[in-house]
């Protein structure tokens, strides 16, 4: 990888996939000039922090996703930091599930929380936000749509997958992850005009605290597939659902 968008905003970058985005993107040839790494509790994200000393385009943010005000709060942090030039990558990377989520033993307000997490919050914080992505893309040398002009990469699951699900189960995990899926969707014929990529990408079954480590994909090879993936999307691309080696995935 060579040239990184110049400003990136990450939510969950305090550890699993998030914290990988934030280690590989710094070590870009050109990295980012400015990367907001966001977090609930930056105070107990020990490896960001490290990390952050080490690369001064590293920006750690407080950013509760579930948070509303907080959201304009970070976005109006951001914008102060980022003056005239705007934001040109979200990845809405947080997310949250419940293992043992079967019918029988659902609740109401476990499945508010992962709507909340997994729907909501990447919703409201792309229009937030999108005064930001706007300006980059307005601000841009480059004429057609790519991840370095302005985009939203709204990290789903094949959990949201409606033809692909052969296993029952995992109600609304599934359910929020094809919601989002929609939302990528939708996201990508309303800002198309103003030249914002909008993709749904898959980033495998990786070890994580939420895929496991009998999972049989590291964080590593999830986010090298991932950002090999971002540099080739281009205007064709927007308004698809990946996963990380490229393939296109059925809704």
């Amino acid at each position: 990888m060579s040239i990184a968008p110049r400003a990136v905003l990450i939510t969950g970058a305090n550890r699993g996939l998030g914290l990988e985005f934030v280690r590989q993107i710094v070590r870009f040839s050109t990295p980012p000039k400015y990367l907001f790494a966001t977090c609930r509790n930056p105070e107990s994200a020990t490896s960001l922090q490290e990390m952050a000393k080490e690369h001064s385009c590293i920006k750690v943010m407080k950013f509760d996703v579930t948070d509303h005000r907080e959201i304009q709060a970070v976005c109006d942090r951001t914008r102060h930091l980022l003056a005239e030039d705007g934001l040109n990558l979200i990845v809405n990377n947080a997310g949250i599930t419940y293992k043992k989520q079967y019918l029988g033993n659902l609740t109401h307000s476990q499945i508010l929380e992962q709507f909340d997490v997994n729907v909501f919050s990447p919703l409201l914080i792309t229009q937030t936000f999108m005064p930001l992505l706007k300006l980059a893309a307005q601000k841009s040398p480059e004429e057609s749509m790519s991840w370095r002009k302005a985009a939203v990469v709204n990290i789903s699951s094949i959990l949201g997958s409606i033809e692909k699900n052969e296993n029952g189960g995992l109600y609304p995990y599934r359910a929020s992850k094809a919601a989002l899926n929609m939302v990528t969707k939708t996201q990508s014929i309303d800002l198309r005009t103003d030249g914002i990529l909008t993709v749904a990408v898959h980033p495998g079954w990786v070890q994580t605290d939420m895929g496991g480590q009998s999972a049989p994909v590291t964080p590593t090879e999830s986010l090298k597939g991932m950002l090999s993936l971002f540099s080739k999307l281009t205007e064709d691309s927007s308004g698809k659902f990946f996963d990380f080696n490229g393939e296109i995935l059925p809704w």
